[in-house]
C-alpha cells in the first residue's frame, strides 16, 4: 500500500520571512546607519581642537630633543678642548691661518666625521669654506675686555682664565661664522644664534660643562676676572 506524503511549500512555513522586499510604511521603525551633517561637524571640530592642543606640544618636545643633542655635541667639543689644553696648557685660538681655525686645532681629539660640530636646530647646516666635511654651528668666544692675553681669538693660557667654570668658551653662533662675541657688549650678544626653545642658546664653559641659557652678562664672557 503506497503512502502519500503531503508536501508543504517552504513559502508557507512560519520560519521563513516573506516580507523581506515589502516596502516599509512611513514612520516605521528601522535601524539608521551613518552620521548626520551636524554629527560630522562636531567630530571635525573635536579633532581640530585636539590637533591645536597637541601640535605645539609635539613641536616643543621635538625642539627640546634637538637642544639635548646640541648640548651633547658641545660637551664632546668641550672634552676635546680639555685634551688640547692638557697638552698645550692653552686654549685653541680662534684663527691661526686661512685654513686653520679653532675646530681644526681640536680635530685630532674629535673626528670631523663625528658630526658634533653641527647643531640639529641650525636651519642652514652650512659647511665651512675651507673644509666642506664640517658643518659648523658653534663659535668661540672672542670678546676682548682686557687685552689679547685674555681674548680667545689670540689663544689664552689656561692659567690666565680666572674662572674656568663660569667663563663661556663656545656657544651657538650665527651660521657661517666660527666665532661669536665682540665689542661693544650688549644683549643679544653679537654673533650668538638664539635658536632653541624660548630663544635660548647652548654654551660650553672653559671647564667643559654645558648649559642652555636665555640671557648672559658681561661677567660670563670675560676670561680676565
Amino acid at each position: 500500500m503506497a503512502i502519500r506524503l503531503k508536501s508543504r511549500s517552504i513559502y508557507s512555513s512560519p520560519l521563513v520571512r516573506t516580507d523581506i522586499n515589502r516596502p516599509k510604511l512611513p514612520g516605521s521603525l528601522c535601524p539608521r546607519f551613518g552620521f548626520t551633517l551636524i554629527e560630522l561637524l562636531v567630530v571635525i571640530s573635536i579633532i581640530s581642537l585636539l590637533l591645536a592642543i597637541l601640535l605645539p606640544a609635539l613641536g616643543h618636545a621635538r625642539e627640546s630633543a634637538r637642544c639635548v643633542v646640541c648640548l651633547s655635541n658641545l660637551k664632546q667639543i668641550g672634552l676635546a678642548t680639555r685634551l688640547y689644553v692638557d697638552e698645550y696648557a692653552s686654549y685653541p685660538r680662534a684663527w691661526q691661518d686661512s685654513e686653520c681655525r679653532w675646530m681644526d686645532l681640536v680635530k685630532p681629539y674629535i673626528s670631523k666625521q663625528s658630526k658634533v660640530y653641527g647643531c640639529p636646530s641650525d636651519r642652514l647646516q652650512k659647511p665651512v669654506q675651507w673644509d666642506p666635511e664640517i658643518i659648523l654651528s658653534y663659535g668661540i668666544n672672542c670678546f676682548n675686555f682686557a687685552g689679547e692675553e685674555y681674548c680667545f681669538w689670540y689663544g689664552v693660557s689656561a692659567a690666565d682664565v680666572a674662572r674656568p667654570d663660569s667663563t663661556i668658551l663656545y656657544a651657538d653662533c650665527t651660521p657661517g661664522k666660527y666665532y661669536c662675541g665682540w665689542l661693544p657688549w650688549k644683549e643679544p650678544v653679537n654673533g650668538v644664534d638664539y635658536r632653541h626653545v624660548k630663544d635660548s642658546f647652548c654654551v660650553v664653559f672653559c671647564d667643559g660643562h654645558v648649559d642652555s641659557v636665555t640671557a648672559t652678562n658681561k661677567y660670563l664672557w670675560d676670561a680676565s676676572r
